[in-house]
């Protein structure tokens, strides 16, 4: 892999496409085949990119719809890269980054977000930083080239990726670009013009054009800079004042035509701009046009007859747009028009619903967007694609003042709904901690407005995100608190959730028959009134407590019974749930065939859906099966890949269970130090109350002394 970072208008695409152009394509050097992908179209999403590079790379032999999974389909793509020789080109990678994820990344310049989190150079998904990791490591016949402002993180430790840090253009190519732009001037003239922008491409492509476009000067650059001084800047400030001299050298009406322009996300065609001509005449707004594109200001792609701007033109426009909501409400009218699909089948097809979601979120229509949200988009992003990180972006778009402060919406319910919603997302991607803050701020909004069964609802949804964290203190006071409450108001239903996830708690403290007490209860009232998808999960749980006992023969009837139960209501994370716990039975009572059968079924269908909750806890077992199958190796990656996702999600139960596999597998070694290293995190991870784990550590740690001591 090969990767080109630089900032904004350093002309990262524009030297690729010369050099596969020119110094590949035209000397009959191209590979088998060529992959262009740009990340800078709103609709090319890494999933749409697999799609149609399956489709590519296969020959058409290969239809990506019928593969369940992303994870599968990264898989299949890889290997049909690594052993065919095309060339891969990646273009805009930071748009996958937390730097540049979001609604808004079209309107970013080369400001990093999250910077004091340490975390902006981060892919924003997983499944792009194993690809990307895959692409630049064991030696495939396709070579990737990638474009971004930021190298991904995960790229930093990896031997096959080389980096170059692109600068500003070479002295004499910049001579050479002005001559041939047309600017007439000595050398001189022209360095002292370089000089003022710092050699920077886009900077120099738009101060050429105003110089040749100027109707006075026609090319004369000196005669131009009399007019037009450029002042000496340093750093960034150099583009930003070409930008300045391009934007304030046009009149009045192109400025507010550009900047208003730069309010579309993506591409545009004619039709679709001409909503903002306000000239007297056709061949006015057309000649504007014109001039925008011959000064650089505007992009124009002759073949699609689309128009664009550059992303730091586009942030420097429309930081300038005046009226920012009324242009946004024009947009929004203009994509309320487009028809709704008969049928949702991919997220390409969300694509006008959620321009239209965002241009509604710009104006200002913040309950319109909800109801956009709610009506149009919550459903399939949730049950069909799975597709939580979107999720995050279009709801933190109706929380303009932080997620520290309420959405800003007229209604108090709908408030403690969008938070309640934007938890949920963030729990499903493994992001507890900010679901937690999330639900503390909907429990103060029912506790205000007196909704008893809100607050019990957000207790639950609070002592789950604790559970995982580790904070089982706090988990087990507020599950107590829901059921009290529940009882006050004759909420049988929540109350049973809560005797339910109480059973769960008490299960990882070791106290198992309180437990089992709970979770009799649960079972009792789901029973009573028919409740399929509650019964899968009491015996799902059941089956967790029985796992947690070491009793493989009660866990394997339980896990059989949810199992059954979850195809009743066929809740996807029912049936994860009791497929993992299924394949864990099956593994501890030696029955390797069926623990791989049921374990791949769950983590086929844990990654359709991008649900992290339960991925690490299904690689666990997984890494298990390969040790005892006597795959050490993929064994030790599995496990490892566990720990990662239990890191980055600090999910404390988890991280205990990991590194207490980690100390036997290094105990079978013979590794004495890792075993102990690993036996000493996991009963640190599990001083929260994961008594089972901490008793499992202490056996560990006293193996370790006596094998060490022989």
């Amino acid at each position: 892999m090969f990767a080109y970072v630089a900032i904004g208008g350093m002309g990262k695409s524009a030297l690729t496409w010369f050099w596969l152009q020119e110094d590949i394509i035209k000397k009959g050097l191209a590979p088998e085949g060529i992959i262009w992908w740009s990340f800078y179209d709103q609709e090319a999403r890494f999933e749409t990119f697999l799609m149609k590079a399956i489709q590519y790379v296969g020959k058409g032999e290969i239809d990506p719809k019928e593969i369940r999974s992303t994870w599968e389909r990264m898989r299949t793509l890889y290997n049909l890269v690594y052993d065919n020789r095309f060339l891969l080109v990646l273009d805009g990678v930071e748009r996958l980054l937390r730097a540049y994820a979001g609604l808004d990344s079209s309107y970013q310049g080369d400001e990093v977000r999250g910077i004091e989190r340490g975390d902006f150079g981060e892919c924003i998904e997983p499944n792009v930083s194993s690809f990307l990791q895959s692409l630049a490591s064991g030696y495939p016949k396709t070579k990737t080239l990638l474009t971004s402002r930021l190298c991904p993180k995960e790229l930093d430790e990896v031997d096959g990726c080389l980096r170059k840090n692109l600068e500003g253009l070479d002295k004499e190519d910049a001579i050479v670009f002005f001559y041939r732009q047309g600017v007439m001037a000595s050398r001189g003239e022209i360095e002292s013009a370089c000089d003022s922008c710092g050699y920077h491409p886009l900077s120099l492509r738009l101060l050429s054009g105003m110089v040749v476009e100027d109707a006075k000067y026609m090319g004369d650059i000196a005669a131009w800079s009399r007019q037009y001084p450029l002042r000496s800047a340093t750093g960034i400030q150099k583009e930003r004042h070409i930008l300045e001299v391009a934007y304030n050298s046009l009149n009045p009406q192109k400025r507010t035509l550009v900047s208003k322009l730069s309010a579309f996300r993506s591409p545009m065609d004619y039709d679709s701009i001409s909503i903002f001509n306000e000239f007297e005449t056709q061949k006015e707004f057309d000649e504007a046009l014109i001039e925008l594109v011959d000064t650089g200001l505007l992009l124009r792609d002759a073949e699609s007859n689309k128009y664009d701007l550059h992303p730091i033109v586009r942030k420097y426009c429309y930081d300038r747009l005046t009226d920012k909501e009324g242009v946004h409400s024009q947009l929004r009218d203009y994509f309320a028009s487009v028809p709704e699909p008969e049928k949702v089948e991919s997220l390409d097809d969300l694509a006008p619903v959620i321009e239209l979601y965002h241009h509604a979120v710009s104006s200002g229509r913040y309950d319109e967007a909800l109801d956009l949200f709610y009506e149009r988009i919550d459903k399939p992003t949730y049950y069909q694609f799975g597709a939580y990180n979107l999720r995050i972006d279009l709801l933190r778009a109706l929380f303009p003042d932080g997620e520290d402060k309420p959405p800003r919406l007229k209604k108090e319910d709908a408030q403690s709904w969008t938070l309640n919603e934007l938890a949920n997302s963030y729990s499903l991607s493994g992001q507890p901690k900010k679901a937690t803050l999330l639900l503390a701020s909907a429990h103060e909004i029912d506790e205000k407005l007196g909704n008893r069964k809100g607050v019990a609802t957000v207790l639950g949804n609070l002592a789950h995100q604790q559970l995982a964290i580790g904070d089982l203190t706090a988990a087990l006071s507020n599950l107590r608190r829901r059921i009290d409450l529940c009882q006050e108001i004759k909420d049988e239903f929540r109350e049973a959730v809560g005797h339910q996830e109480l059973g769960r708690l008490l299960a990882y403290q070791g106290k198992f028959e309180e437990s089992e007490k709970e979770l009799r209860k649960s079972l009792r009232y789901d029973k009573e009134y028919n409740q399929k998808q509650g019964q899968s999960i009491d015996w799902g749980y059941r089956a967790l407590r029985a796992f947690l006992m070491s009793n493989a023969e009660e866990a394997l009837k339980a896990a059989k019974k949810a199992r059954g139960l979850a195809d009743v209501r066929k809740v996807e994370a029912d049936i994860i749930r009791a497929e993992w716990l299924l394949g864990a039975a099956h593994l501890a009572k030696g029955d390797l065939e069926e623990a791989e059968e049921h374990l791949n079924e769950a983590l086929v269908r844990d990654r359709r859906i991008n649900l992290v909750e339960f991925e690490p806890d299904i690689l666990l077992e997984l890494a298990k099966l390969r040790f005892a199958q006597g795959h050490k190796e993929e064994a030790l990656k599995l496990a490892e890949e566990a720990l990662g996702i239990a890191d980055r999600c600090e999910y404390r139960l988890k991280q205990a269970d990991i590194h207490n596999f980690l100390t036997e597998f290094y105990l079978d070694a013979k590794d004495f130090p890792k075993a102990k290293e690993h036996v000493e995190k996991a009963k640190e991870r599990a001083e929260c109350g994961y008594g089972p784990a901490m008793k499992k550590a202490e056996e560990l740690a006293r193996r370790i002394e006596k094998q060490a001591g022989h």
